[in-house]
């Protein structure tokens, strides 16, 4: 399949979605995802970073389907490397327990209404330095009611 849309919803209740670019399934039926960039590969030292989207989308296939992608690769036209990785479902776990502690992060955000800044190099690039914490600034209020978040929500 060609841009599949992918959606299930984990126990927690936390619902993934997402696009994938590409599906392949053998007459075997191991399942390769294929993701196109743009762009040139990164860097090894931040594949990781890069492989982070193929995890999510083999965790949503997974749980989906029932089944864990045999290979997941990056396709950068820009350069022409292909960067690939076989999972195994301890590595999803691990991309299930990151988004559970992200999400809950965005929620304990969301309920008090404070987003701390995280700095990096690309800071000194930012067109809202004048509204950051991080240079001074003091960011414009929080454009939604503050409430407390439904479970899952």
């Amino acid at each position: 399949e060609r841009e599949m849309f992918v959606e299930t919803e984990l126990d927690s209740g936390l619902r993934l979605r997402g696009i994938i670019d590409r599906v392949d399934v053998a007459p075997t039926g191991e399942v390769r995802i294929v993701d196109y960039k743009t762009g040139k590969a990164p860097r090894p030292e931040y594949a990781e970073d890069a492989l982070f989207q193929m995890k999510f989308y083999a965790l949503v296939v997974w749980r989906l389907k029932r089944v864990v992608p045999r290979r997941l690769q990056l396709v950068y036209l820009g350069s022409g490397d292909v960067l690939t990785y076989d999972p195994v479902p301890a590595d999803l776990e691990r991309v299930e327990r990151k988004l559970l502690a992200l999400w809950a992060a965005i929620r304990e955000a969301t309920e008090s209404g404070v987003w701390r800044p995280r700095p990096t190099k690309l800071c000194g690039w930012c067109d809202h330095q004048a509204v950051c914490p991080e240079f001074g600034g003091t960011p414009p209020p929080y454009p939604l009611a503050v409430r407390a978040a439904e479970s899952g929500a």
